[in-house]
């Protein structure tokens, strides 16, 4: 299950959205639910295989694997299958949320989230301008799936490309284990 906690995100993206937060009381006139911080890759894995055919699976194991991220791999597999609604492009390891970069939130009008972004365009157009402000990427503004409820500290880019599997195991099993 993911994290709610604020403590679970690195401080500078804590900071950021505490801010963000701010902003959307103070101009919205409405509290941000953040409802997911930090995500094991186990979940981030279940997240990942729930809208997806078994050849699809099958496939990105095996670039895991060549890629050498073994453990990763096994993690997809070690799930099982898993049905559901498409929610994320990342399998585990490819989401900013398995390494507190990165939460989802919604708006809540009347003590009620309201997950349509146009059954609220104006509270999400308030939280989309307060992450930006705030020097963060917003999943309502990427081209191929938007994710209004996402914010991120780096660009939309893949861990996975930025580190080599060694120390992407490392990260990972520290923030499991912190």
């Amino acid at each position: 299950m993911a994290s709610r906690d604020l403590n679970d995100l690195i401080p500078e993206v804590k900071e950021k959205a505490l801010k963000v937060q701010q902003i959307c009381k103070e101009a919205g006139g409405y509290d941000l639910l953040i409802y997911c911080t930090l995500r094991s890759v186990e979940e981030q894995a279940r997240l990942y295989r729930q809208s997806r055919s078994r050849n699809v699976i099958d496939l990105k194991i095996q670039k895991f694997r060549d890629r050498g991220f073994d453990f990763l791999a096994d993690i997809i597999e070690s799930v099982g299958p898993c049905n559901g609604p498409h929610v994320t492009n990342a399998a585990p390891g490819e989401s900013w949320h398995n390494y507190g970069h990165a939460w989802d939130a919604v708006p809540l009008i009347s003590g009620k989230p309201i997950w349509n972004y146009q059954h609220a365009k104006t509270q999400w157009d308030i939280y989309a301008q307060a992450v930006r402000e705030n020097e963060l990427q917003w999943g309502g503004d990427w081209n191929r799936f938007r994710d209004y409820t996402h914010a991120q500290l780096l660009p939309n880019t893949n861990p996975l490309k930025m580190k080599t599997p060694e120390l992407i195991k490392m990260i990972l099993d520290y923030r499991k284990h912190s």
